[in-house]
């Protein structure tokens, strides 16, 4: 049974892709596909990697050995705080800093059975306004100016949070959909992801989009400098990202990803 970690990011259309597979999910297993998403992660201790004891890989084994036995040749798990967590995020003024012990815990516990690595990016400047809001929205205290200006003069972008995770699985496919071009194209993420016809339903529901942005976020500057480490970003996963990872692109001839042969993003979307 081949198994896909499909890994977030938060704030990349990650819960409407979720809500997709799981309204999907009697049409998917009679297909062969398996599904787990942040609700079973959560009752199989995945959901956190905080407390992974031998008792929960031993769990976790056999819950993999009895959905291969029920037929399944594939294995999709979807959950964003595998790569870790939006308050770290904002704590640590850096973008997933945790990501590469977070992966070799991951994949430890899931045994060397992992195929596929999928991960959702986004442009940093509209990733970091919408994390911003989405914490606004449920409470949380505004970014403070200070920590805005670090965030925009960090160093550390999703080149970084690729070449750790892929430490974590060395030769394992790590493929890369830009936010930009899959948001609401559930199907054919799914069809990438799993290399076969996906479903067609989808009620087209941005779910957990922030309506809008918090106080006190980026400056002009600083958004333009966040946009310009995201072009290098993309210029890199272009050119091949040193053999740890393939960009995927959806086009106009082919609306389930391709490779792209030059960087294009047109549309950005504010949720």
């Amino acid at each position: 049974m081949d198994v896909i970690l499909h890994c977030g990011a938060h704030r990349c259309a990650t819960t409407s892709f979720q809500n997709y597979l799981r309204r999907n999910e009697r049409v998917l297993e009679d297909q062969g596909l398996a599904y787990w998403g942040p609700e079973r992660t959560r009752a199989n201790g995945l959901n956190s990697l905080n407390n992974l004891t031998q008792d929960v890989y031993d769990d976790l084994r056999r819950e993999l050995d009895a959905c291969a036995r029920r037929g399944a040749g594939q294995l999709l798990v979807s959950q964003e705080n595998f790569v870790g967590s939006m308050e770290r995020n904002i704590a640590f003024a850096s973008l997933y800093p945790s990501v590469q012990e977070r992966g070799q815990l991951l994949a430890k516990a899931f045994d060397g059975r992992v195929t596929k690595l999928a991960l959702n990016i986004r442009a940093l400047d509209m990733y970091w306004s919408s994390v911003a809001a989405y914490k606004f929205k449920r409470g949380s205290a505004p970014i403070e100016p200070a920590k805005w200006k670090r965030i925009a003069q960090g160093k550390r972008s999703w080149c970084d949070v690729i070449t750790d995770f892929s430490r974590a699985f060395p030769g394992i496919p790590l493929l890369v959909m830009p936010f930009e071009d899959f948001a609401g194209q559930q199907q054919a993420q799914l069809e990438v992801l799993s290399g076969r016809v996906a479903p067609a339903f989808s009620d087209g529901l941005a779910l957990n989009a922030a309506s809008s942005p918090a106080p006190n976020g980026l400056s002009v500057e600083q958004a333009m400098k966040l946009w310009a480490d995201y072009a290098d970003d993309l210029a890199w996963l272009a050119s091949g990202a040193d053999g740890l990872a393939e960009l995927i692109c959806r086009t106009e001839t082919n609306t389930c990803g391709a490779a792209p042969a030059e960087i294009g993003i047109e549309q950005r979307k504010s949720t």
